[in-house]
């Protein structure tokens, strides 16, 4: 069995669509591979409420005090999407040994093929040990001058870090007329623009609905993009088990300068 891939979602600032990215990506992918979605924003985590599940009596932070196994904390959505959320209180934050984070990810080996880890917001500890505890990063920003240049500084924390970063992601795109263009966010972080999401109203309607908005609206452009952005991420196999074409999956090589 080969090896998992471990990924962690990054972005500079709040708001940007991280965690709503983070869901439907897993989710998406998920149809494909086996895929695990671990909240690892561990101070303001939000993915188990936005799949409807407020209250859990196991999480990553029950796995990181020590009371049950990381493995245990695993959760299935209705969705399908498999998850393992964090429910936290300000005494486990300060109680917290942020080291046993990267203990408790390695130890999913063999539980998932594509582990991907949603991070927190900003660059402090939580964050950083997240994106230590991974090999590859996908950064997700919004068309917008702040939150571009926010991420140039996540970008600069993973490249120290040595990690890889698969590309830049840019989030709620139509939005606004007044965003930045695509290649003027490309020119900004000097990386491809590997996914583009539509700003779409049925992102709302999902999140309502407590559901991958892949799952709930799978014809709406968002959910279409967030696919062909897996399609990426999973590389010629997805585009083989789909009947795909091929050509889109040497187009995006060639974009990240692979092929």
């Amino acid at each position: 069995m080969e090896l998992a891939r471990y990924i962690c979602v990054i972005g500079g600032k709040g708001g940007v669509g991280k965690t709503t990215s983070a869901i439907s990506l897993a989710h998406a992918m998920g149809k494909h591979k086996k895929t695990l979605l671990v909240d690892a924003n561990l101070s303001t985590p939000n993915a188990h409420i936005h799949l409807g599940s407020p209250m859990l009596k196991k999480s990553l932070m029950n796995a990181l005090k020590g009371e049950i196994s990381v493995q245990e904390a695993i959760h299935s959505h209705d969705s399908g999407l498999r998850i393992i959320p964090t429910i936290s209180t300000v005494r486990d934050l300060k109680m917290l040994k942020y080291d046993k984070l990267k203990q408790a990810i390695r130890e999913l080996e063999g539980h998932a093929e594509i582990i991907l880890l949603d991070t927190a917001a900003g660059l402090n500890r939580e964050a950083i040990t997240a994106i230590e505890a991974c090999d590859e990063a996908l950064v997700i920003t919004n068309p917008e001058l702040s939150a571009v240049l926010d991420s140039q500084k996540a970008i600069q924390v993973a490249n120290e870090l040595g990690k890889t970063i698969l590309g830049v992601v840019v989030n709620k795109h139509g939005e606004h007329r007044s965003e930045l263009k695509v290649n003027e966010v490309e020119k900004l972080l000097d990386l491809p623009v590997i996914g583009v999401i539509p700003y779409d109203r049925r992102v709302k309607r999902a999140q309502y609905f407590k559901h991958p908005v892949t799952y709930i609206h799978p014809e709406s452009k968002a959910s279409k993009s967030y696919e062909q952005l897996a399609g990426l991420l999973l590389g010629k196999s997805y585009f083989e088990s789909t009947g795909k074409d091929k050509t889109l999956y040497h187009y995006l090589l060639r974009r990240l300068g692979l092929g």
